[in-house]
């Protein structure tokens, strides 16, 4: 089997002669050759301009031969510009001002007018490696890109005032959270149709700070529209992972929606969900991403702990419980890849 194959038949509950892999943000910060890159072009010009996102992507491909997927090279937070908030990193984030009465004046969000490049970037790539590992497209989820929106960047910590004035305001809130996920059904469905992704994943990475009773009320149903727009447009044959750190305490309503693999974190129990559910979801994980900055004996153990839990019935794809952060060592990850690859 190639890479599209492995991780394709993973998704779908099928068999596979060895367990896929890719990794969470696999092409980035923790690679010299990126960090190049970064060092002569900002961020945005990274993401936008074709040949670098796609050069980017590819990067950890061609360091590490047995990855089975290419993520694009992106950001969750593409869409802001486009409704007319400058998005600045570099010590942070920080996103010009919004206000909830904003939602009424978005534009009509239309991916592949107002954020085509991530789509761009996985067609690029898609003419570079062909069929040999999959592509996937990604996207912030609703709750999340509207945390950083609400907060003004990243300096709100744990989102306190931000989730403050969704509680205090929620007839508002809620029009904004679905209005997000209008844009974020689209953006993945641009990403499959024009972008020819295999698989698209939601990241719902500031999730776990809600109670189950908020995420009911706020998060849930605007993922579960951004969904029922990505199926609208492209179908029911391109699988939907979603992730969202800190979670287990919300798996119960996340496998309520739509979806074809969950993310687990490094917290979460892999064996148990893979007990319980493995014949309903593929699960994805979960390796804590630490074990990659410390020597490499621990990442090898740690890698057949995860490869234990998981089992040997169809449906897990070896993955990071979180990203790859720029101290990750190459030997570790490499290690890990020679016991995945049967080494």
């Amino acid at each position: 089997m190639n890479g599209k194959e492995r991780i394709l038949a993973a998704l779908n509950l099928q068999p596979v002669d060895r367990t896929p892999v890719w990794f969470m943000r696999q092409a980035g910060r923790h690679l010299p050759e990126y960090r190049k890159i970064a060092a002569e072009h900002s961020f945005w010009e990274r993401c936008q301009d074709t040949d670098l996102c796609t050069k980017i992507t590819l990067q950890p491909i061609h360091r590490y031969k047995t990855l089975d997927a290419a993520i694009v090279f992106s950001d969750i937070l593409t869409p802001l510009p486009s409704l007319g908030y400058d998005v600045e990193y570099g010590g942070g984030i920080r996103i010009s001002e919004f206000n909830l009465s904003d939602v009424d004046d978005w534009s009509n969000f239309v991916a592949r007018k107002h954020a085509p490049w991530a789509a761009d970037g996985l067609r690029s790539v898609g003419e570079e490696v062909g069929d040999s590992i999959a592509k996937l497209g990604f996207a912030g989820a609703p709750w999340t890109i509207c945390m950083y929106l609400l907060a003004g960047g990243t300096g709100d910590k744990d989102f306190h005032n931000a989730r403050a004035h969704v509680f205090s305001n929620r007839e508002q809130a809620e029009k904004m959270f679905i209005s997000m996920g209008e844009i974020v059904g689209d953006l993945l469905a641009d990403q499959v149709i024009h972008g020819g992704a295999d698989a698209v994943q939601i990241f719902d990475t500031w999730a776990g700070l809600l109670s189950p009773e908020m995420y009911q009320k706020f998060a849930m149903p605007a993922t579960q529209h951004a969904i029922s727009v990505f199926k609208e447009k492209v179908g029911d044959s391109t699988p939907l992972i979603h992730y969202a750190k800190g979670s287990g305490h919300l798996h119960h309503l996340i496998r309520e929606l739509d979806l074809n693999a969950i993310s687990l974190d490094w917290r979460d129990d892999l064996s148990t969900n893979r007990a319980q559910f493995g014949n309903e979801f593929a699960f994805q994980g979960n390796l804590d991403p630490s074990l990659l900055h410390g020597s490499v004996e621990a990442a090898q153990q740690a890698t057949y702990k995860v490869l234990e839990a998981a089992g040997n019935q169809p449906g897990h794809i070896f993955n990071l419980g979180h990203g790859f952060a720029p101290s990750a060592r190459i030997e570790c990850v490499e290690a890990v890849l020679k016991i995945l690859a049967g080494g």
